[in-house]
């Protein structure tokens, strides 16, 4: 077999390999995507159970305090109910006032923080349908790459073994060229030279549709097992049909005409 032939079994069964790791690749790809978002809204909702939990604490500590101002107001007006001297009725008045001042200013701060956890509830409630979506579509795409590995995974690796048996066939240096054009042009080694005009010398890859220089075409067209490569995109350049120039039958047959008659005498 030709260089060519052998680089060409080898794109065959190299594609089959990278279109099935290209499957795993993307299955996993919306796997960890979806796991991203699942982490996401996770942690989200973890901050804000944390912040339930520290608003219901200083609730609880606001009615604590509230407690205890409540008995010593209960206190300061048995107090004063049984209170003869003036002095001391009137000190305990005052320390009423100043109780009930504090009682309210505490009645506004737990209200405050009740708004704010009825608030917080409600955005609990919101954010639980999000996650359990995202968590769904996070199970349905692990189930996938489960399945694509379950159903390719022994396919796969026979044809990793023929590409090694394919690569082997080639040199070092022609293996290096077609990996790098397949890694560079995701999969697609090799390109067929497209002739724009042979008259004119015109050539152009057919992978990326660049410009080939004369040299170039001339060395695909020679076929010396040699890896010519397109300048812009890389690609392996080969040609199934090399065609005649233009000339080369006037050259043949002057050639024929040279040989029938050396002396050129007629």
């Amino acid at each position: 077999m030709s260089l060519i032939s052998h680089l060409r079994a080898l794109h065959s069964v190299d594609s089959l390999v990278r279109g099935i790791k290209t499957r795993f690749d993307n299955a996993d790809s919306d796997r960890r995507r979806h796991q991203t978002q699942v982490d996401l809204l996770a942690g989200k909702r973890r901050d804000q159970e944390a912040q339930l939990r520290q608003i219901q604490a200083t609730v609880a500590n606001l009615e604590l305090e509230d407690g205890t101002f409540k008995a010593r107001l209960e206190t300061l007006r048995s107090e004063l109910n049984s209170s003869a001297n003036p002095r001391q009725y009137n000190a305990l008045r005052d320390e009423l006032k100043v109780i009930e001042g504090k009682r309210d200013e505490l009645a506004e701060r737990i209200l405050a923080q009740m708004e704010n956890l009825e608030k917080l509830k409600t955005e609990m409630a919101a954010s639980e349908a999000p996650l359990s979506d995202r968590t769904r579509l996070r199970d349905m795409a692990k189930a996938a790459l489960e399945e694509a590995k379950a159903e390719l995974g022994g396919r796969l690796a026979e044809l990793e073994a023929q590409r090694e048996r394919a690569a082997a066939n080639l040199k070092e240096e022609a293996r290096e060229a077609f990996d790098e054009a397949a890694d560079r042009n995701d999969g697609e080694a090799l390109a067929e030279v497209t002739i724009v005009s042979l008259r004119h010398r015109e050539f152009a890859c057919g992978g990326c549709n660049a410009e080939l220089p004369l040299d170039a075409y001339s060395r695909v067209a020679a076929q010396n097992e040699q890896v010519v490569t397109c300048m812009s995109c890389g690609r392996i350049l080969y040609m199934d049909n090399i065609p005649e120039r233009p000339d080369a039958k006037k050259k043949a047959a002057a050639k024929k005409e040279a040989a029938i008659d050396p002396d050129g005498l007629g």
